[in-house]
């Protein structure tokens, strides 16, 4: 998970704001689903009892590349500079 942006108040120093927006990106393999994701982070926020409103959007499905020559390259790169085969 990575915070993307933070915005909170009108930019002065002397106000407490009333809300803080935040963006976040969750990249996830195929070990965790979407829903599982969504679970995690409104359980935690729940937990602290804060009083959120959350959008979520999906920007792109999983996907795993088949084995195949691509795979066998990779690993062969991996093995070579890392010295373990993944």
């Amino acid at each position: 998970m990575q915070i993307s942006n933070i915005h909170a108040g009108t930019g002065s120093n002397n106000i407490i704001p009333g809300e803080l927006a935040i963006k976040f990106n969750c990249r996830f393999s195929n070990e965790l689903t979407e829903q599982q994701i969504r679970h995690q982070v409104e359980a935690i926020l729940e937990k602290y009892q804060l009083d959120y409103k959350i959008e979520w959007s999906l920007s792109g499905h999983l996907f795993l590349t088949e084995k195949g020559k691509l795979i066998n390259i990779v690993s062969q790169v991996i093995e070579q500079y890392c010295g373990y085969q993944p």
